[in-house]
Order: C-alpha cells, then sequence, then structure tokens
C-alpha cells in the first residue's frame, strides 16, 4: 500500500494509468500496482509510505511509485493551478517519461 502523512500544502499525485490528478491528503491511499508521480509544489511537503519505507518529500521534490520500485529526484517548475497539466507534463519527462 502507498500512504500518505503529514501533508502540507498542494501535493499533487497524477495516475498514468487512470490518467486521474488528486491532490493528496493526510490517510490517503493509492493501489500499489498503480504508476504514479507524486510532486510538492513551492510550499508543499509530505511524508509517503511505500514499500515499507517513507520518503520525505520536501518543497519543489517528485517521487515516481511504481510496483518495480520508486525514484526521487528534485524539480525547480513553479506550480499555478490553471497551468497544471503543463506542470505535470514536464515533471513526467524528468521522472522518466509518461507512456
Amino acid at each position: 500500500m502507498i500512504r500518505f502523512t503529514n501533508v502540507r500544502g498542494d501535493v499533487l499525485v497524477d495516475d498514468r494509468r487512470t490518467d486521474d490528478r488528486v491532490m493528496a491528503r493526510d490517510g490517503l491511499a493509492l493501489n500499489p500496482a498503480g504508476d504514479y508521480l507524486v510532486v510538492t509544489t513551492q510550499g508543499s511537503s509530505a511524508d509517503v509510505h511505500a514499500f515499507g519505507k517513507i520518503a520525505r518529500l520536501e518543497p519543489y521534490s517528485f517521487m515516481r511509485v511504481r510496483p518495480n520500485g520508486a525514484q526521487q529526484g528534485k524539480h525547480a517548475e513553479h506550480w499555478s493551478a490553471p497551468q497544471t497539466k503543463a506542470f505535470l507534463a514536464r515533471i513526467w519527462k524528468l521522472a522518466g517519461g509518461r507512456m
């Protein structure tokens, strides 16, 4: 199970398989078989519990979570709500693409 705790601010979760986008919140649980991109914005942070480990995402961070593991990184993109799709597309590119 993939679970979120200590969510502060706007933390976006993009599901590649279903093309769904949600804002993370404390207690949000995701299917471990999914392929997700979790992105913190300029003023947000979160703890992501996945595969028996806890990853702390600070502002301007991303994490791609999929069944065969997770990949973390930093970005320098500024988020604004009207530009969410373009913002996530740029972060997907950093995280290895969206097929």
